[in-house]
């Protein structure tokens, strides 16, 4: 599956930012974005013209053509979790090299969990260690608390080196990023903060309000998110979300993105 109205760079700059800027877009694709869903996901994804993508809900099954398409237009570095056909999991595509980090945080038994597996993943760029983050939802309150526990056991060994966080955390703050107090890990996301985490776009938006995900039964929710460490926080220079994929039911997530200098 080719796009041949998407030309392929060849540096990793991306198109229309300055020297040495990259792009960081993340984005829950709802179930591995479905055989019909599927040219719309790899369009938009093209578009934005990231110099790195951080799939959430990835699937190996149908993940194949979405693996071509990036590396043909220059998202040649990749990997994806250990993810079985037809689940759920994690894909990072990047124009710089990337290599999988395996020197993570393991002191927690959660860190041995399938819910980890699929969806954690943690590489190294130049520069950066980036995490692509898929949070276990309130319907699985035991794996989201494990899951929880290794995501901070990870932000407190990486705070003194340029790291960042970036997916789907499925919680938020209270009366920010919703409009009551439903969010349970609220606490957790507090933890994030003491180490000196920042939540990119609420850094550059203190005072807005937007959703990335809207319930069936109403009300919208950020949950998706880019948490930065101290280390890294200069280097950030732009931060938003793409609204139009999930307005157009391309998938039920809006897409994160963000620049670093």
């Amino acid at each position: 599956m080719a796009c041949s109205a998407c030309p392929c760079p060849t540096t990793y700059q991306a198109r229309g930012r300055g020297e040495g800027t990259l792009r960081i877009l993340a984005w829950n694709i709802l179930h591995g974005g479905s055989a019909r869903r599927l040219p719309e996901v790899v369009l938009s994804l093209l578009a934005h013209h990231p110099d790195v993508v951080v799939l959430s809900e990835y699937r190996p099954r149908l993940g194949g053509q979405i693996r071509g398409v990036l590396g043909d237009h220059g998202l040649a570095h990749q990997a994806a979790t250990p993810t079985p056909a037809g689940s759920n999991g994690l894909l990072i595509a990047s124009r710089p090299p990337l290599s999988v980090r395996a020197d993570g945080p393991t002191e927690h038994p959660a860190a041995r969990r399938p819910c980890w597996r699929d969806r954690w993943l943690e590489v190294r760029l130049p520069g950066l260690t980036l995490a692509g983050v898929h949070v276990p939802d309130d319907g699985r309150p035991t794996d989201r608390a494990a899951y929880w526990q290794s995501l901070l056991a990870f932000a407190r060994a990486r705070r003194d080196e340029a790291a960042l966080l970036i997916g789907d955390f499925n919680t938020g703050r209270h009366r920010a990023d919703e409009e009551g107090a439903t969010f349970s890990c609220t606490a957790q996301l507090g933890a994030l903060w003491t180490l000196g985490y920042r939540d990119a776009w609420r850094e550059l938006n203190p005072d807005a309000r937007e959703s990335t995900w809207v319930s069936p039964v109403g009300g919208g929710f950020r949950i998706d998110a880019a948490h930065l460490s101290a280390p890294l926080l200069p280097r950030l220079r732009g931060a938003r979300h793409s609204d139009r994929e999930r307005l157009g039911g391309v998938s039920d997530h809006s897409a994160v993105l963000v620049d670093l200098a």
